[in-house]
């Protein structure tokens, strides 16, 4: 079967930054699949795809990477975060696989990096396109890159197994959470991945609290700081009850108000056009999922 006509990706040199010596209470917040880029060209981005018409957040000669295909727990999103042996377990294997040794945080300020042996660190970003909310979607890389800056490039299985989006998946810190922006055959082979995982109880794998036959009880966001569930439904939750929910007793008709930033268009397993709402399943204040995530198609946001 052909491949595609032409790349649909495109490197992109540069360095990644996690500190600010000059003001460290003011730098990057780093976690499990997200890390500060800063291209050697900036003028890169503006040629790049715009999944959901954004323009790139380009801030202080940066952007934010958001690792291609995985979601890894959230170590704070709105105050809240997810079970923290994983979410911080998946933050500092990032860090180690892009190369920094001996970070340190605030104690008071947990997801600010307070001391690194060396920042930044070169790298380099095989760039899909800009996503919804402005940031840099890639595939993460270290070491010599093997194209030229701003090339396009094809990514074959070989390629994708090297980047840390495959080996944070490989070591049972991320889940897979593909979009229709990404070619299939990339998206198989991260399904083969995590399925690897999975079968091994890996990491998150062997102690997840919401999956498909199996529920937890979720009255509030003490109940889920918990947990290991999938993070794109755990910001749902965290979201519903700041907006004042009480138990899940409303829950799923407040995803369902908003099509665009709660109820994504996705597809089923089987191909079948859906919703967010179509993934999980409620029983009073219990939670659990009818699918696994990386067995979805989810479509990027709408633009504006």
């Amino acid at each position: 079967m052909p491949g595609p006509a032409k790349p649909r990706y495109t490197i992109i040199h540069g360095q990644y930054r996690i500190h600010r010596a000059d003001q460290p209470r003011m730098g990057p917040q780093p976690d499990g699949d997200t890390v500060r880029f800063e291209p050697d060209n900036l003028q890169l981005l503006y040629l790049l795809p715009r999944f959901s018409g954004r323009a790139p957040d380009i801030r202080a000669k940066g952007i934010n990477v958001r690792y291609e295909c995985i979601d890894s727990l959230e170590t704070h999103f709105e105050q809240a975060h997810q079970d923290n042996t994983f979410a911080f377990g998946a933050r500092d294997k990032n860090l180690a696989l892009l190369g920094y040794t001996n970070v340190k945080f605030f104690d008071d300020e947990p997801n600010v990096v307070s001391s690194v042996d060396a920042d930044p660190l070169p790298g380099y970003v095989i760039a899909n396109g800009i996503e919804s909310n402005g940031r840099l979607l890639g595939l993460t890389y270290v070491g010599a890159p093997p194209a030229d800056d701003g090339q396009a490039i094809f990514v074959d299985e070989a390629l994708l197994d090297q980047s840390i989006n495959a080996k944070m998946v490989h070591a049972g810190l991320a889940y897979v959470e593909p979009y229709d922006t990404m070619p299939m055959t990339l998206v198989n082979r991260m399904r083969v991945l995590i399925a690897g995982a999975r079968s091994a109880g890996t990491g998150i794998f062997g102690a997840e609290s919401v999956s498909v036959g199996k529920s937890a009880t979720i009255a509030s966001i003490d109940d889920a700081q918990d947990l290991v569930m999938w993070p794109k439904l755990f910001r749902r939750v965290v979201s519903y009850f700041l907006e004042g929910g009480t138990g899940l007793s409303n829950f799923d008709g407040w995803i369902r108000q908003d099509p665009v930033k709660r109820d994504d268009t996705l597809r089923l397993p089987d191909g079948e056009k859906a919703n967010m709402h179509d993934t999980y399943e409620i029983s009073g204040d219990q939670l659990s999922l009818h699918y696994n995530p990386e067995d979805l198609i989810i479509a990027p946001d709408p633009a504006p």
